[in-house]
């Protein structure tokens, strides 16, 4: 059955649904119970001792500083004290964000419980929301212009690293687990945060739940049918976000700190799985998910060749080749760095090192030993020259250096064509032009050593300056992956 249980369940049901929302936690697990002295998080202590008594429970009170809450911690010391449970308090400092008050307390809280499962070695942190919790965080989603991860609401489960935060109570009334504290005679505190007309969620208890209950036909339970939503969207969202992660792993390609997609594949699937691929795409350059809009992801699906869009996050999209392209705001080109031959060079930037070595001499082995590797396929189309190894018939005395393109270069071994018109002919996307490395000769080279001072003789992927077939000396290039 989809959404909160039917009001008026035993209390014997209650510590049903309990245990059998704690059967993933093994026998005698430490299980931290988040309490903030009010009635839900002890009527939560309550029902987990009652459905597992096997269960060493921690109960942990977290003071934010920002009020008065010596008879919260009071409160919660007393629960820990009535179901003989342990007691752990954590002081925490409250910096406000962008995103208000109630947010940062919110992320200040979960991130001492973090520390404190971390410390004691805990299984899971529990923590007190009721399905009548649940059915409020819908219509604040509501009221966002949510999606259908939005109105998925909380999930009774959700990992955090090693740590598991359950919500037991998720399907149970608000209304009868705090009876059921009552009846124990736990010690409770009310929030007064509660009574502010002020906070979104109290209107939404006080004032949009009894008004949908006469809109809703039946029995008006509310709560329910805003739970059973809650369930069949997030059963949607996940489908949707496995359907994307697919995608993903098939379109998007990195090269450094800039991924890439391509445009018209991306745009030719259904529009809720292209929104999540670029919600993706930008998600990785901009290091998380947080704060990135729907209206931001459109405006990226919508961006025409030679555009441009600036996301929140420090984010840079274009649409060039074919591609849409990620990047950090204010990205640089690759540094010019010397090449010593043998020996090899990091390019910490790309994730990659160009590795030299005398063609046909001995050579230790290479520190970095793997395959030679191309540029991602995204990024450097099928049928490119060039390839990941590259053999350079370079006259004694030029010294090499890798860097990044210069206006004006030269296809290596083609002096009237631009290295630039060559990459545009190919599709690369010019957001990761600054990232290719060039291998070009540095200096010693003249008229009539057939290599020029400072032209480019190898880009890997794209073009290699020619060498006789034959040749036994020159020398070896290879583009690796760079292990740390």
């Amino acid at each position: 059955m989809a959404g909160a249980l039917p009001r008026g369940q035993p209390e014997r049901a209650l510590v049903g649904e309990v245990r059998a929302v704690l059967e993933c936690l093994p026998a005698g697990a430490t299980t931290l119970v988040a309490a903030s002295g009010g009635a839900d998080s002890a009527a939560l202590a309550l029902l987990a001792r009652r459905a597992r008594p096997d269960l060493h429970l921690v109960v942990v009170h977290v003071r934010h500083g920002l009020r008065d809450d010596a008879a919260d911690a009071a409160a919660a010391a007393a629960l820990a004290r009535a179901l003989d449970c342990d007691f752990v308090e954590r002081k925490v400092t409250v910096t406000p964000g962008g995103r208000g008050m109630e947010a940062a307390a919110r992320q200040a809280r979960y991130h001492a419980l973090r520390e404190v499962a971390r410390k004691r070695d805990a299984a899971a942190v529990l923590v007190g929301h009721t399905a009548d919790d649940q059915a409020e965080t819908v219509l604040l989603a509501l009221g966002r212009g949510t999606g259908t991860g939005g109105l998925g609401g909380m999930r009774p489960v959700r990992h955090e690293g090693s740590v598991a935060v359950i919500r037991p109570l998720l399907r149970l009334r608000r209304a009868e687990i705090r009876a059921a504290a009552a009846a124990a005679g736990l010690r409770t505190v009310e929030d007064p945060t509660n009574a502010d007309p002020d906070q979104r969620r109290r209107r939404a208890r006080t004032e949009v739940l009894p008004a949908m209950a006469g809109l809703s036909g039946g029995d008006g339970d509310t709560v329910g049918l805003l739970t059973r939503l809650a369930e069949l969207a997030r059963a949607d969202a996940d489908l949707l976000e496995d359907l994307a992660a697919a995608e993903v792993v098939r379109l998007v390609r990195s090269w450094g700190p800039v991924r890439v997609v391509p445009a018209g594949e991306v745009r030719a699937l259904p529009t809720a799985l292209a929104r999540r691929v670029v919600r993706d795409l930008l998600a990785g350059v901009r290091g998380g998910r947080s704060g990135l809009d729907a209206a931001a992801i459109d405006r990226v699906l919508v961006l025409h060749p030679g555009g441009e869009v600036q996301v929140a996050g420090g984010v840079r999209v274009t649409a060039n080749g074919g591609w849409l392209a990620a990047a950090p705001r204010g990205l640089g080109d690759l540094p010019a760095r010397p090449l010593p031959v043998p020996g090899t060079v990091a390019l910490p930037e790309v994730g990659l090192a160009v590795h030299a070595e005398m063609a046909g001499s001995a050579q230790p082995a290479d520190p970095l030993s793997g395959s030679a590797v191309l540029p991602p396929r995204a990024v450097i189309p099928r049928g490119a020259d060039g390839g990941a190894e590259a053999l350079l018939d370079v006259p004694a005395g030029v010294a090499l250096v890798v860097r990044a393109r210069r206006p004006g270069d030269p296809v290596p071994g083609a002096p009237h064509r631009r290295l630039g018109d060559r990459l545009t002919d190919l599709g690369v996307p010019r957001a990761l032009r600054g990232l290719l490395p060039v291998i070009a000769a540095l200096g010693g080279a003249g008229p009539g050593s057939g290599v020029d001072r400072g032209a480019p003789l190898w880009v890997p992927g794209i073009a290699v300056h020619p060498s006789p077939a034959a040749a036994a000396q020159g020398v070896r290039l290879r583009l690796v992956p760079l292990h740390r």
